[in-house]
């Protein structure tokens, strides 16, 4: 809403400059700026529409982390969900990242359109999730996630986030 709120004001400021031309001006100042803004607005909306309707176009939103081990997974495609605790996530299904190995990374390794997002209890995961997660099975994936975490419970609710990527880029070194 604020955004939209933003995009008015800039448009009917356009407006505004120009001014200078007088044939423009024959409405009256305020009808103007007000039909001339909501059509411009409607021209930056449209365009803001269109740019986030293709995701190869789409800037990322942010960045999701991965261990060196899993940028071939992500890249081939041999990784398309990955578990994380709940509290440490905020994806958002249809949203761009950039997969890195680190926040201060600048290059990531590749681009990734989050197309769900869910939460599940970490003990109800299945084996179809564990090997869309890269890994062949479940005592194998609890052995990783005991690395990374520190603890297993399987009561746990944590967020499931499957993704598909768009372009893989370099090795993110």
């Amino acid at each position: 809403m604020t955004r939209n709120a933003v995009l008015i004001l800039i448009s009917m400021v356009m407006v505004i400059g120009f001014w200078g031309h007088g044939a423009f001006y024959q409405l009256g100042e305020i009808p103007l700026v007000v039909i001339g803004g909501v059509a411009v607005f409607a021209v930056l909306k449209s365009i803001s529409w269109a740019n986030r309707s293709t995701a190869m176009g789409k800037r990322a939103s942010g960045t999701l982390l991965f261990p060196p081990d899993d940028i071939k997974l992500v890249q081939y495609g041999s990784k398309s969900i990955t578990v994380r605790p709940l509290r440490k996530t905020r994806m958002r299904a249809g949203t761009v990242y950039e997969a890195k190995l680190t926040v201060t990374t600048e290059k990531s390794f590749a681009r990734l359109l989050v197309t769900d997002v869910y939460r599940k209890r970490l003990g109800e995961l299945t084996e179809d999730e564990v090997s869309r997660e890269g890994l062949r099975s479940l005592a194998e994936f609890r052995k990783k996630w005991e690395a990374a975490y520190s603890k297993w419970d399987p009561n746990e609710i944590v967020r499931v986030i499957e993704f598909r990527a768009l372009s893989s880029i370099g090795t993110g070194a």
